[in-house]
């Protein structure tokens, strides 16, 4: 992402219902008065980052919108070609792809006629993003890109080709590493085009619209509904050994379940793993008791007679296991100044 595209998002994300005013002061009110004004909304929408960005490739601008999301659907169309066969009831299916289709409707209102302007700007530059690029050439022009764009929803709508599965992941923290995963730059939007846009003035009935001047109006309410056809950027299937290519696809939610976490540590045998898979607290039957009996033999190898002669030399070879179980010990105080000087010495000969 380029220091324009990062500017572009840090301004482009802050919402101010007073932007285009000075000292604060809107109109606001059927009466138009001129007043100081706040709208909670602002802050909500800029602490928790809850809004929509568009990320118009080919310049490498971005628009962001603090709407109210009236529809968000998606739908996974299964192509097929059948032929039918002689003899047979059913006919025999060849299988073509998988198409992703996105539908998105948003409101837009305004609290102020600041803020009915800056929407309307807003929705100005998104319908520009749906414009091809084009270059001269000998006294013609041609188009030279396509108008991609990337949306994104939140955690709903985005690009997961960057996100890292979390591996050794008790189930407390799946939910906590999933919402930190989370980036609101527009630029890691999801990829596609925009097949068709549609925009609502909504100038008749309450909602009406701002006079600001001589033969100007600026309206309260504006109305979005688009249809958004993905481009992913990675292959999506299946391999011969059961894995799909993508585990966080579409929503970036890692799927480990207990017997995964416990089937890993046990495999791993690490005493950090192990109990890990531990204190997950739901695994049940034949795996918390294999589980259980895994870490207490790596415990038993480093306690009783000899254990921290054990323990000295495993960190020496630079076990990971034996590292993960002397600083546990060291953390809860469980060897005097002596010990802990010494396990600290060997600990340094294994890094080394």
């Amino acid at each position: 992402m380029s220091d324009e595209e990062k500017e572009n998002d840090f301004f482009g994300s802050d919402f101010n219902s007073s932007k285009y005013f000075k000292n604060n002061k809107v109109s606001v009110g059927p009466a138009n008065l001129s007043t100081y004004f706040t709208d909670g909304s602002d802050a909500y929408a800029n602490q928790n980052k809850l809004f929509i960005s568009f990320h118009h490739v080919p310049s490498g601008k971005s628009v962001f919108f603090k709407a109210f999301i009236t529809a968000f659907n998606e739908a996974y169309n299964c192509d097929w070609s059948s032929e039918s066969v002689y003899g047979r009831a059913d006919p025999i299916y060849m299988f073509k792809q998988t198409q992703r289709k996105i539908t998105l409707a948003f409101k837009i209102p305004a609290s102020s006629t600041s803020e009915a302007y800056e929407n309307l700007t807003k929705v100005q530059s998104l319908t520009q993003f749906l414009y091809p690029s084009y270059t001269s050439t000998t006294n013609a022009t041609t188009i030279s890109q396509s108008p991609l764009i990337r949306i994104k929803v939140m955690n709903l709508l985005s690009n997961r080709a960057d996100v890292m599965h979390q591996d050794n992941t008790s189930f407390d923290a799946h939910l906590d590493n999933y919402t930190k995963r989370q980036s609101w730059s527009s630029n890691e939007g999801l990829l596609g085009v925009v097949e068709n846009l549609a925009v609502g003035h909504n100038l008749e009935g309450d909602d009406g619209a701002f006079v600001v001047g001589s033969n100007a109006i600026l309206p309260k309410f504006l109305d979005i509904n688009l249809s958004f056809a993905p481009i992913h950027e990675e292959p999506l299937g299946w391999d011969s050994f059961g894995k799909f290519s993508s585990d966080l696809f579409p929503y970036g939610a890692d799927s480990a379940t207990v017997r995964d976490l416990t089937e890993e540590a046990i495999n791993s045998n690490t005493y950090e793993a192990l109990k890990a898979a531990i204190e997950a607290g739901e695994s049940g039957g034949d795996y918390r008791e294999a589980t259980e009996a895994a870490l207490a033999e790596q415990e038993a190898r480093y306690s009783g007679m000899g254990g921290m002669r054990r323990l000295k030399k495993d960190l020496k070879s630079g076990d990971e296991a034996a590292r993960a179980y002397a600083q546990e010990q060291m953390e809860a105080g469980a060897y005097s100044d002596r010990q802990s000087d010494k396990i600290q010495d060997a600990y340094d000969e294994g890094i080394e």
